[in-house]
């Protein structure tokens, strides 16, 4: 994309707002979004999805309001990557410890929170992770939100991995030794239990860690007084479960538990799960 483009100067026009300026720019954004009838409708549905069978007192409308208002400070701090990829990550160490065994390691995740900025976050410790993604997402005519996506992700020196390359790519990845990130919370054919749903979900992550008995770390987005950070849970063994759903439906518990705390910061939950 050219500098001198519209889109090229949208992006300019935008990663040179001041970071002092960004409270007034998501407050006028966020007023604007909410003004519009569709969008309020919207993102009534997006919370329900995710609180009506886990927290059926919750007030809806305050959530969606909550949520309009994160969606919209993300798409902001897309174009400013300084402050959210420096991100604190806690349990580093088990990565760590699982990458040095020698072994692929499946790095787990859902889009909750800030998780486009946890891979140049993880990249400070010395870990730099293949992340596997649609294959529109690397098309030079894709968006151009989504081209500031990636490039956030992949600073630090992340590898974008098209999904394209298939089971096989990913599994010679792994295979040498490769942290490799893939989302669950993407439509397929795999019947699981989601936020008190039946969902279908993707059977990816769980059974590239089986074939390759490769472990898999969970990462969660969090927050807390200090601000949000990113959490490493400790390794989950693929043969300690006796099937790849069994293993599948054990990493969703963590996330479930963090989507339901904190649902306003889920990107697009309507989107992300197929039904049967």
């Amino acid at each position: 994309m050219s500098p001198t483009s519209p889109q090229g100067a949208v992006g300019r026009i935008r990663s040179s707002i001041p970071r002092w300026l960004l409270p007034l720019v998501v407050a006028l954004r966020f007023r604007l979004a909410w003004s519009r009838a569709a969008v309020r409708e919207d993102a009534r549905a997006q919370m329900r999805f995710l609180l009506e069978h886990t927290r059926p007192d919750a007030d809806i409308n305050a959530v969606a309001r909550d949520y309009v208002r994160y969606q919209v400070r993300r798409g902001e701090l897309r174009w400013h990557p300084e402050m959210i990829t420096s991100l604190r990550v806690d349990g580093i160490e088990h990565l760590l410890a699982a990458r040095d065994e020698g072994r692929g390691v499946l790095l787990n995740f859902v889009h909750h929170g800030y998780y486009d900025g946890a891979f140049p976050s993880i990249a400070r410790h010395g870990v730099r992770c293949r992340m596997v993604v649609y294959p529109y997402m690397l098309e030079p005519d894709a968006p151009l939100w989504i081209k500031q996506h990636v490039a956030l992700a992949c600073t630090g020196g992340g590898t974008p991995v098209s999904a394209a390359v298939g089971n096989d790519g990913i599994t010679d990845l792994l295979r040498q030794g490769e942290v490799v990130a893939i989302a669950s919370d993407v439509p397929g054919r795999t019947p699981l239990s989601f936020v008190g749903r039946d969902v279908l979900g993707s059977f990816g992550a769980a059974r590239l860690a089986t074939d390759t008995n490769s472990p898999v770390i969970v990462m969660t987005s969090d927050e807390d007084a200090d601000g949000p950070f990113i959490r490493l849970h400790e390794p989950f063994e693929p043969k300690r479960y006796q099937s790849p759903k069994e293993l599948l439906q054990a990493l969703l518990v963590i996330h479930e538990s963090r989507q339901v705390r904190w649902p306003e910061a889920t990107d697009l939950p309507l989107s992300r799960w197929g039904t049967p």
